[in-house]
């Protein structure tokens, strides 16, 4: 399987997870060269979820955080908005972990 339905593959799972509660609008970003996947906005309460969408055999999702948080920390910054929450979603040995990408201070919230 090359990159591209890899990455398909794991961003309809974030997607198809997200949309089950009922709870959130969302959308994949195919295409889009950005450092976002997925964008979902909570229904209740307006709060918007910006993902970026990883999987790996060899790296572990600490290296992968370790090796985006820069650039998403730089993308989370743009957003004034307290209701604006940018994460990190990697897929490790049918294990998924979730970074909290802080945009004041770059902490990481797992």
């Amino acid at each position: 399987m090359n990159n591209y339905k890899i990455g398909y593959y794991y961003e309809r799972k974030v997607k198809e997870y997200l949309e089950s509660g009922g709870k959130y609008i969302v959308w994949r970003t195919p295409g889009s060269k950005s450092p976002i996947d997925i964008i979902a906005i909570n229904k209740d309460t307006g709060e918007v979820l910006l993902i970026q969408v990883k999987k790996t055999e060899y790296e572990s999702p600490d290296d992968i955080y370790d090796r985006v948080k820069k650039e998403l920390e730089e993308f989370a910054s743009l957003f004034k908005a307290d209701n604006v929450r940018v994460e990190l979603w990697v897929f490790s040995n049918r294990r998924l972990s979730v970074y909290s990408i802080n945009k004041n201070n770059g902490q990481r919230e797992q």
